[in-house]
């Protein structure tokens, strides 16, 4: 899973992406420093604190900004069990997954719009902290101005219609709403992305030859590279979707299925899982019930000098506790079953019979087949 899991709000999974390192330091830097050149700013200590704290803050109106795209699209309907904070949207264009135009557009302005009410409420805190004339509020005032204007930043840039910034899925939903068509909609996000990211990169040159100014023009290169790469992207995506259409979840399975008891210790197999020679999932059976499922995952959470004294029971994820599939189900319901539920393979059953083990090796494996029998590249 995409990110570093740093907390649990509203029974929502938050996880902050890596990127996170390079933003926090850059953040800190670029604020100390331009605080500290201002005639009469604070002196170069407190100015790097001050950065150092609104990086920090402004991370956390980060994660509220996710949230509102969750708990908004919780009430059309839209499964929201995790999010990964990033700065500018993440480019697995698959979250997107609402229901009709209206729920998608309502989805993505949730962000923006809590963005800008931070923003607000932010700099006006800060104004009147400022005019107070108490010498105490003076750093706290600095530290929710520059939080509010960064919140403003991410507002103005998470509104750019591009795929995956939330500007991207209004395009998306608009397109959808006049034609009827969902897929048209996605291609048309897609296509005006790659126009942004053009766009952003020639400007990043033109600010880098013409302005002399390299840093501001690098940022605006990067976003368009990420921009054209996300266009690319919902080029793959909309591939995809259409090979995976018309195929059921038995049709994807695993070849063979394997299966273990839950009393085995992890030295018997666990070489054969992660060598490729067993799937890499298994389902668990006591007395030819399925009772759990392990898999890579699992076993890589377990120290190899362990296994010979750990058994499956102990780090195998119970069926109570994971969502199964039967073999009559549309593979993309069971797609996005696997996809969220961030395990390397469901059980299969047609009643409690185990017909097998749905991983992304096997929808691959059926995927590819189908795409060689329609002449398509890969």
């Amino acid at each position: 899973m995409n990110g570093i899991p740093v907390a649990r709000l509203f029974g929502i999974e938050v996880r902050v992406h890596l990127s996170w390192v390079f933003i926090i330091a850059i953040i800190t830097v670029t604020v100390g420093e331009r605080l500290g050149s201002l005639p009469g700013g604070p002196e170069t200590p407190i100015a790097w604190l001050i950065g150092a704290a609104a990086s920090f803050v402004f991370l956390a109106t980060v994660v509220v900004h996710e949230l509102a795209h969750a708990l908004v699209g919780r009430r059309f309907g839209v499964p929201a069990d995790t999010i990964s904070v990033h700065f500018i949207g993440s480019p697995a264009v698959v979250d997107v997954r609402a229901a009709t135009p209206r729920a998608e557009a309502s989805v993505a302005l949730a962000g923006p719009a809590a963005s800008v009410a931070i923003a607000l409420a932010a700099m006006a805190i800060a104004l009147l902290a400022a005019t107070s004339g108490i010498a105490v509020l003076e750093v706290p005032a600095d530290i929710l101005f520059v939080v509010g204007l960064l919140n403003l930043v991410l507002a103005g840039i998470s509104i750019v219609p591009a795929f995956p910034l939330d500007g991207g899925r209004v395009v998306r939903a608009i397109v959808w709403a006049t034609t009827g068509d969902e897929r048209r909609g996605t291609r048309a996000a897609g296509r005006v992305g790659r126009w942004v990211g053009w766009v952003l990169l020639g400007s990043g040159f033109v600010v880098i030859l013409l302005l002399r100014n390299p840093v501001d023009g690098a940022m605006l290169g990067i976003v368009g590279w990420f921009l054209n790469l996300s266009a690319r992207s919902v080029d793959r995506w909309l591939l995809l979707d259409g090979l995976i259409a018309g195929i059921r979840v038995g049709d994807a399975m695993e070849p063979e299925i394997d299966t273990i008891s839950p009393q085995l210790t992890l030295d018997t197999f666990g070489t054969h899982v992660l060598d490729g020679t067993l799937g890499p999932a298994l389902a668990v059976l006591r007395n030819d019930d399925v009772v759990g499922i392990i898999g890579i995952g699992q076993l890589r959470s377990v120290p190899r000098r362990d296994w010979p004294s750990t058994r499956t029971a102990e780090v195998m994820v119970d069926l109570a506790d994971m969502p199964v599939v039967g073999p009559n189900e549309a593979l993309a319901d069971g797609l996005e079953r696997l996809r969220t539920s961030h395990l390397d393979g469901l059980p299969v059953l047609d009643g409690s019979a185990l017909r097998g083990v749905l991983t992304r090796r096997s929808i691959a494996v059926a995927l590819r087949a189908k795409a060689e029998l329609q002449g398509i590249a890969l």
